[in-house]
């Protein structure tokens, strides 16, 4: 019998690294570090089978992926994931998610991005300063998308540590500390 082979889609993948980032959440909350949640999407269900949602339509969109406390700090955050092997698409961060980022951190909030290069097998943190620094470059006329040696140069590489899958509060921390330095 001959076996198929199925192209992952990429929501698929994104789903993935999300499931990554939840399970890093939860080495977190269960070594009492941090308290962050996946914000779940609104769904207003139009066709149930029991607690089952048959069909649906979303609300309104969501603001970012996740949310928490760190250290006495609000964090905001979203989880993408690209395919591409030598840059990240500026679209593929939405309007609405950047309007968030700029209302949490006027309030004081932490924001970032955590971005996945699938292929390459790496993920970034890509604080928000960083991506409106490059949003408003592409504004102007420039590139629409931020190449992969950009975030090798100007953003961290998160490592795998024994406190977490993925230790992404590593930054955070540096964050917090240039910010009372």
């Amino acid at each position: 019998m001959a076996r198929r082979f199925y192209k992952r889609r990429p929501e698929a993948s994104g789903q993935a690294f999300e499931d990554i980032i939840d399970s890093t959440n939860l080495q977190y909350k269960n070594g009492e570090v941090a308290l962050i949640h996946k914000r779940p999407t609104p769904i207003k269900a139009l066709k149930t089978q029991g607690n089952r949602v048959l069909s649906g339509v979303f609300e309104k969109k969501s603001t970012v992926d996740y949310d928490g406390i760190y250290r006495g700090k609000a964090l905001y955050f979203e989880a993408k994931n690209t395919q591409s092997e030598t840059s990240f698409p500026l679209a593929n961060i939405e309007a609405h998610q950047l309007e968030h980022f700029e209302a949490a951190e006027k309030h004081g909030a932490l924001c970032f991005v955590l971005i996945r290069f699938e292929k390459k097998g790496t993920i970034f943190y890509a604080p928000f300063s960083f991506i409106q620094k490059c949003r408003k470059r592409a504004k102007e006329g420039g590139r629409k998308s931020i190449a992969y040696n950009e975030f090798l140069e100007h953003c961290p590489e998160v490592p795998v540590t024994l406190r977490a899958n993925i230790d992404y509060l590593l930054f955070v921390d540096r964050e917090i500390e240039g910010e009372t330095a």
